[in-house]
């Protein structure tokens, strides 16, 4: 029988924005479970704090998933270090929205960059060992922003970073296409919103404690639950919201 309290051991896992926030939870709870987890964010600092509050199952990669040669060398090196990776986590992005555009435009651009560019490149140069695997799991962090089948609040007021997430929700669709007939799974996993640092770290007020934010442990656990099925099974897509 298959046990899920045991999916987790000893299994390699990459996670992209680690350092803080939903990847820092999520690489927390795995670390536990028996996992080692490579963390991967751009502040050194930060990213190395987090490490080493996790202890020996964590391992840190510094790179800023909007540059795609950083992107490449990291995932070399990750590969040669490791040999083998069981799960990539794509859990990178930054927030936008048109008052913070109108004092900074080129946040567009940086937005497209981080938050679907740079799950494409990290998902592009691990595929090629998933593929020689024939297995492992690869789980995109979108947003209810990125999905028309619950709402997700005035979208009007961040149009780029929904357009930045409905693009990464296409690829996620498409990538997981682009495997069938292999044992490789692809998930997209769409959380309303939640308790980071996603807004504060773009300098937005009302940044935390809002009665609409889930807990951050608690999303961690949902998408734990994706990566925990057993073999034969495959979420999907899962969309989680605040329940009020």
């Amino acid at each position: 029988m298959f046990c899920y309290t045991d999916a987790m051991q000893d299994k390699t896992i990459v996670i992209t924005g680690a350092s803080e926030g939903l990847g820092k939870a999520v690489a927390t709870k795995l670390a536990q479970s028996g996992s080692t987890v490579i963390l991967v964010a751009q502040k050194q600092q930060k990213l190395e704090e987090t490490a080493k509050l996790i202890g020996k199952n964590a391992h840190a990669y510094v790179c800023d998933v909007s540059s795609p040669s950083q992107v490449r060398e990291v995932a070399k090196k990750i590969l040669s270090d490791f040999k083998t990776i069981d799960v990539l986590i794509n859990c990178a992005g930054i927030w936008t929205d048109e008052e913070l555009e109108k004092t900074d435009p080129d946040r567009r651009k940086k937005v497209l960059e981080v938050n679907t560019l740079g799950t494409i490149e990290f998902t592009k140069a691990f595929e090629p060992t998933f593929r020689k695997q024939n297995q492992g799991h690869v789980l995109n962090v979108i947003s209810t922003a990125g999905n028309s089948e619950t709402s997700s609040g005035n979208n009007t007021l961040w149009q780029t970073y929904g357009a930045s997430k409905w693009a990464l929700s296409g690829f996620t669709r498409a990538f997981k296409d682009s495997l069938e007939g292999t044992s490789i799974k692809v998930t997209g996993f769409y959380p309303g919103g939640f308790e980071s640092n996603l807004y504060e770290n773009a300098n937005r007020e009302n940044a935390h404690n809002q009665p609409w934010m889930m807990q951050t442990d608690d999303v961690a656990d949902a998408l734990i639950f994706c990566l925990t099925r057993p073999p034969d099974m495959l979420v999907e897509k899962l969309i989680i919201t605040k329940h009020q």
